[in-house]
């Protein structure tokens, strides 16, 4: 029986074939809901830390209240469960969309546990979100990004069923998707 820290070094490592045996293992719901909520605090408390800083350079203001702050974190981890849920409906329909399997949930849980792989984002998004220019902080972005989309990529691989070139296609619609969303929002 393997490990909450073993299963997840494997999803690091790209290891698709470890989805399937936590699946199995019943772990699946619960890797997925530990890595969604760790993501979002992380990005919640980094914005709480990189705004504080943010509003200082404002000028002098009243410290933020406590509970205000147990409120915002509680929204960002809300925020991260439906990111994580509208993800996985946009990459269901279209890795469905082109062959994959019918089952939502697979897709679901499998991008549940990958965002893992999304926990080094939340103090870079963060910080850059709070107004931080840093070059350097741009090019962790850049690279972590590309990390967290390749991780994502064989969690959602693993869930659908597709052979690589069709996985890579339902990905780059999904991203392209998604971004026009953002674009339109922003």
């Amino acid at each position: 029986m393997s490990s909450y820290s073993a299963d997840m070094r494997a999803v690091l490592r790209f290891d698709e074939t470890v989805y399937p045996s936590i699946m199995a293992a019943g772990k699946a719901v619960r890797y997925s809901m530990i890595n969604v909520l760790v993501f979002g605090l992380l990005h919640a408390l980094s914005s709480l830390h990189f705004s504080a800083a943010l509003l200082q350079e404002a000028g002098p203001i009243e410290p933020i209240p406590g509970m205000s702050k147990v409120f915002f974190v509680a929204m960002g981890v809300a925020v991260a469960f439906f990111m994580h849920a509208g993800a996985a409906l946009f990459l269901w329909v279209f890795t469905r969309g082109i062959g994959g399997r019918i089952a939502f949930l697979p897709v679901y849980f499998n991008l549940g546990v990958s965002f893992i792989g999304l926990w080094p984002l939340a103090p870079a998004l963060a910080a850059i979100q709070g107004g931080s220019g840093n070059p350097a902080l741009y090019v962790f972005l850049g690279l972590a990004s590309v990390y967290a989309l390749g991780v994502v990529f064989f969690g959602t691989k693993s869930a659908s069923g597709l052979s690589m070139i069709k996985m890579a296609g339902a990905m780059a619609v999904t991203i392209l998707f998604v971004s026009c969303f953002l674009y339109l929002w922003v």
